[in-house]
């Protein structure tokens, strides 16, 4: 009997120690309202605590401004950021998470277009200089930093800039915050907003063995959702549109 017990204990502990432990994760982001909220809420904060469950993974997540967080990806401090345009610099998810029109945002009146923009000043937030004012514009555009999007509109405001370049999930509730806001009333009158670009992001991982694992599973794990229906419904919650695949 004592011989028993002993094999079942013996059996317990092999199995208790074979569990592998689990994988973790870095990401690193910029925050942006209603996708990497500091306190954790946001459709990429769900996204990703769905493909990258415990206890098989433990995922930690630092906040940078956007130009660090693309060079610690780069230099591997970080595992994954998102979302990016296509590149070759990191490896990337199989299918776009966003598609994203980029807008300019003028006075009410300046019409703006891309090839009246010879003597005018626009304005990007820090660190999307690369990743979006350029994304639209020809290169001989002049574009200064704003540390946030409602300098930029208070820069409008003062007549300091011309213009303000940035994507439509940031442009729609910046104006309708200032359209409601009671120092700005009739604020949404105030500006004149044109199309001027379109790009789809991916999800990128740094470029080395454990960065193209992570990837192959995001991959896996996104299909699995989409199949499942969880995806369609998570895009829903935050008023996004599921992109194409290529």
């Amino acid at each position: 009997m004592k011989q028993i017990i002993s094999i079942v204990l013996l059996m317990l502990s092999t199995s208790i120690f074979a569990q592998p432990s689990p994988q973790s994760i870095k990401w690193g982001t910029d925050v942006w309202a209603n996708f990497t909220e500091r306190d954790g809420t946001g459709f990429y904060h769900e996204l990703l605590s769905e493909i990258f469950k415990e206890p098989q993974y433990t995922m930690s997540v630092e906040y940078f401004p956007w130009k660090r967080t693309l060079k610690n990806l780069a230099t591997g401090n970080i595992d994954m950021t998102g979302a990016l345009p296509q590149n070759t610099a990191f490896y990337q998810s199989e299918w776009p998470l966003l598609t994203e029109d980029v807008y300019l945002v003028s006075r009410k009146g300046e019409y703006l277009t891309k090839d009246a923009l010879a003597n005018k000043v626009g304005a990007y937030r820090a660190g999307y200089e690369s990743d979006i004012f350029y994304v639209a514009l020809p290169r001989n555009a002049k574009g200064i930093p704003v540390n946030d999007p409602e300098q930029a509109v208070s820069l409008l405001k003062k007549g300091k800039i011309d213009y303000y370049v940035d994507i439509h999930s940031i442009v729609s509730p910046l104006l309708s915050s200032e359209s409601t806001s009671s120092e700005t009333k009739d604020a949404d009158s105030s500006f004149t907003t044109s199309k001027i670009g379109n790009y789809k992001l991916y999800w990128s991982f740094v470029m080395n063995e454990r960065g193209k694992r992570l990837k192959r599973h995001f991959d896996s794990q996104l299909k699995t959702l989409k199949d499942s229906g969880k995806l369609s419904t998570l895009y829903a919650k935050y008023a996004l549109h599921i992109p194409q695949q290529q």
